[in-house]
């Protein structure tokens, strides 16, 4: 039986408030009730799985757990966790609502948030701004990295159509070449021996990060 009918549902004519949709929101995390219905495995500071919406062999069904929205990058579907429910239940809006109120223990008749549903819902909240920023985190370093990778990258390779160009010989501009490649190349091993776009290194100094702060 739909979890939907677990409770009964409200009248149709009587409207969800605002502060009881964000509370059912906060209450169910994305990547949980995705993961409920999707095998997600992490990619990055997001999660991929084959969507349950089309047949597809590749993984192309993305949720982001900070944003708290999903994407197919094969059929189109997008939307946040309610838009998730309806399509896959096949219901309206309304009836997405009441199912992830069931879900989260909320019911919806008269509701008034306990202090203990208000705390819970803040501490959702703050987990949710703490990945939030624990990705734009990850995304600064990742970048600088790249930034990094890219401009050394360009030297080296002006270095190299230098050296077999066979010009006369110039022994300080030799030496720049020979410096750029050799940055290059140590800065390429430093990448790999300091796993500097590993995503658990980056946990690890964001944590580092957060308790010094």
């Amino acid at each position: 039986m739909d979890k939907a009918h677990d409770t009964p549902a409200l009248p149709r004519t009587q409207a969800i408030a605002t502060e009881t949709v964000e509370a059912i929101r906060a209450l169910s995390p994305i990547v949980a009730v995705i993961g409920e219905h999707v095998q997600l495995h992490r990619v990055g500071v997001q999660f991929v799985g084959r969507c349950p919406f089309h047949s597809e062999r590749t993984p192309s069904f993305y949720v982001s757990a900070s944003k708290g929205v999903f994407k197919c990058h094969g059929c189109g579907a997008a939307g946040d966790i309610f838009r998730f429910v309806e399509l896959l239940h096949h219901c309206s809006f309304r009836q997405s609502v009441e199912i992830l109120a069931t879900r989260a223990g909320i019911h919806i008749h008269g509701f008034k948030p306990s202090p203990e549903l208000t705390a819970k819902v803040s501490a959702a909240r703050a987990q949710r701004e703490e990945q939030i920023q624990f990705e734009r985190f990850c995304k600064q370093r990742i970048e600088a990295v790249n930034q990094r990778y890219r401009s050394l990258a360009r030297e080296a390779t002006n270095a190299e159509d230098y050296l077999r160009a066979g010009l006369p010989a110039d022994p300080y501009i030799d030496d720049l070449a020979w410096s750029a490649l050799e940055r290059f190349r140590a800065f390429q091993a430093r990448i790999e021996l300091e796993s500097l776009c590993d995503l658990d290194i980056l946990t690890t100094k964001w944590e580092q990060m957060r308790n010094v702060a």
